[in-house]
C-alpha cells in the first residue's frame, strides 16, 4: 500500500498565489543615490572636553603659575613686611605700655612721696612758728621782767632800754600771734608803761605787773 507524500506548500493555493504575486511585482535596483545621506552620531555631553582641557593645559598651567608667583610675590614683598612691621609696632607698643606703667608706677610713688613731703613740711612749719612764738613771748617776758627790776632799782634807763625793746619784741609776737584785739590790748598796755616810768614809777611797775600777766597767759602748753 502506497501512501502518497503532498507537500503542504505546493499543495496550499494560499501559497501558490502569493509566490505568484511576489514573482510579478518588479524587483528595485539597488542604487547609491537613494540611500540617505551620513550623519555621524551626536557625541555625548562632555566628550569634547579632554580635547579642549588638553590643548589648553599649557595655558592653564601658566595662569596657574603666574599667579602662584604673584601670590608668592604679594606675600614676600608685600604681607610679610606688613606682618613684621605690625609686629614690630605691637612690640613698641608694648614696650611703650610698659613705660607708661613704669612712669604711672613712678608718678604715684611721687606723689605719696610728696604728700608725706607736704605734711612733714606743715608739720616743721607749724612746729617752727610754735618756736618762734614761744622764743618771741620769752623774749618779750624777759624785757619786761628787766623793767621792772629796774624800776624796783631806780633805774630808769635800763627801764626805758628795755621798754623800747619790749615794744620791738611786741610787734614780732603780735604778728604770730593773729588776734587784733590782743595785739590791741598789748599795744595800749605798754605804752601806758612808758608813758608812767618817768612820771609815776610806782604806776608804771604796776603796769608791768600786770602787762607780765597777760602774756603769761598767752603761753602755750
Amino acid at each position: 500500500m502506497e501512501t502518497d507524500k503532498t507537500n503542504p506548500d505546493s499543495s496550499s493555493p494560499a501559497a501558490t498565489n502569493g509566490e505568484a504575486a511576489a514573482s510579478d511585482q518588479p524587483v528595485a535596483a539597488s542604487s547609491p543615490a537613494s540611500l540617505p545621506p551620513y550623519q555621524p552620531d551626536p557625541a555625548p555631553p562632555g566628550a569634547e572636553s579632554p580635547n579642549w582641557l588638553r590643548r589648553n593645559t599649557p595655558w592653564l598651567a601658566g595662569i596657574l603659575i603666574a599667579l602662584l608667583v604673584g601670590f608668592g610675590l604679594a606675600f614676600f614683598l608685600l604681607y610679610q613686611p606688613a606682618l613684621q612691621s605690625m609686629q614690630l609696632a605691637r612690640q613698641d607698643a608694648d614696650q611703650k605700655a610698659q613705660t607708661v606703667a613704669t612712669l604711672e608706677t613712678d608718678l604715684e610713688n611721687t606723689r605719696v612721696t610728696l604728700d608725706q613731703t607736704r605734711n612733714d613740711l606743715k608739720t616743721t612749719t607749724d612746729t617752727l612758728k610754735e618756736l618762734q612764738y614761744q622764743s618771741t613771748l620769752t623774749t618779750l617776758q624777759t624785757n619786761v621782767a628787766y623793767a621792772r627790776l629796774a624800776l624796783v632799782t631806780k633805774d630808769l634807763l635800763t627801764a626805758r632800754q628795755e621798754l623800747s625793746a619790749a615794744q620791738a619784741n611786741l610787734k614780732s609776737f603780735t604778728a604770730l600771734l593773729g588776734d587784733e584785739e590782743i595785739e590791741t590790748a598789748l599795744n595800749e598796755r605798754l605804752a601806758l608803761v612808758r608813758s608812767t616810768v618817768s612820771s609815776d614809777p610806782a604806776k608804771g611797775l604796776e603796769e608791768l605787773r600786770i602787762l607780765a600777766e597777760n602774756l603769761s597767759r598767752l603761753e602755750k602748753p
